[in-house]
């Protein structure tokens, strides 16, 4: 990752904007929408740009910035298309403590702006770095048709309830579970539809009658261990972990899949103990096996140890690697799964030992 991902607050604070143009009326038509206050300079704006002009947030000057045009300024956007106002906007504004974007010239930015799906409050950014900003236009526009225009309502909806929640459900991972069974239940349903005050009844009867937190396992099979095979299942499961056991041999890129807060363990001789235990004091335990963990005898016993002592188990297989794919030429072309190692199949919780 180049670059660190953050939602900055501009509401009130003074952005700059040089140029005329397009480029120069996307960056103030998003800057106006965060609440800044901003001043576009340009001594002949284009059409776009003067349809914003009478903003009461917007102020135009019809001429190009100077020495002092950037006191007080947080983000200033060099989108000019001139190298010799874009080049003295950068040192003005860093001069003055204020962050820069230049567009389209990489070494005089700060920052990048990203690709935005807007459902208020909601929003996605999407960026490549700068590296190919195609593709996250694509992702951009593939998002935004999965992504129902409701969930800005449903966030709007659920803002007012967090007092409420706070005072009412005990502890940060109880509030949590309260949550997702609000968002991805009856509730959210409701609220997505538009009947509210179902939602409102919905929320009063989940409070008065709070059941007391259900842990649980969940033995996911990795198959081959390339994150893009995990199964929709594996990776919901994933993200609702509280405790997340590997082996030590899961990758990054599989591990970042996880809930990013959730604890992470290496396995050892008496995990299969430890995670019963977890699991009985209402925690949600997520177990990564390499290979595909339903057909291999040693994760089978796991298993049924884990129900015989009255713990809720799940198990969920993983997906080799094996597969064929089409060329242009059409030719077919078998791609061939990793070498097996000997303890491949072994699929205990710790590194050639069982739990």
């Amino acid at each position: 990752m180049d670059h660190l991902p953050i939602f900055l607050d501009i509401r009130d604070r003074k952005v700059v904007v040089d140029g005329g143009g397009t480029s120069a009326a996307r960056r103030v038509e998003r800057a106006l929408s965060a609440g800044a206050e901003v001043t576009v300079f340009d001594p002949a704006p284009e059409e776009e740009l003067r349809r914003l002009i009478g903003h009461k947030h917007l102020t135009h000057v019809a001429r190009v910035p100077q020495d002092g045009d950037f006191d007080g300024c947080l983000i200033a956007y060099g989108a000019s298309e001139d190298e010799v106002r874009d080049r003295f906007l950068h040192q003005a504004a860093k001069s003055a403590g204020a962050l820069v974007n230049v567009a389209d010239v990489k070494p005089l930015c700060d920052f990048i702006t990203p690709s935005v799906v807007d459902r208020s409050p909601v929003t996605i950014a999407i960026s490549t770095g700068g590296a190919a900003p195609i593709v996250a236009r694509i992702l951009r526009a593939r998002i935004e048709a999965l992504l129902p225009t409701g969930y800005g309502r449903l966030a709007e909806f659920l803002s007012g309830l967090r007092g409420r929640i706070e005072a009412r459900v005990d502890g940060g991972r109880a509030r949590r579970r309260f949550w997702e069974r609000m968002i991805e239940g009856p509730i959210g349903d409701a609220v997505l539809t538009g009947d509210e005050d179902r939602a409102s009844h919905l929320i009063d009867q989940a409070l008065d009658r709070q059941d007391a937190e259900q842990g649980g396992v969940w033995l996911i099979g990795t198959g081959s261990g390339d994150p893009e095979l995990l199964t929709f299942r594996a990776l919901g499961a994933m993200q609702r972990a509280d405790v997340v056991f590997h082996d030590g041999s899961a990758s990054p890129e599989l591990l970042a899949l996880t809930r990013r807060d959730a604890e992470r363990r290496v396995t050892i001789s008496n995990s299969l103990d430890i995670v019963s235990n977890l699991a009985q004091n209402g925690q949600r335990v997520v177990c990564l096996l390499p290979g595909d963990a339903v057909s291999d005898p040693s994760v089978k016993s796991q298993f049924a140890r884990l129900a015989a002592a009255g713990v809720e188990a799940h198990l969920i297989p993983g997906v080799q690697s094996d597969g064929m794919s089409a060329r242009a030429d059409g030719k077919v072309v078998t791609l061939a799964a990793p070498a097996s190692r000997p303890d491949d199949h072994a699929m205990s919780l710790a590194p050639r030992q069982s739990l």
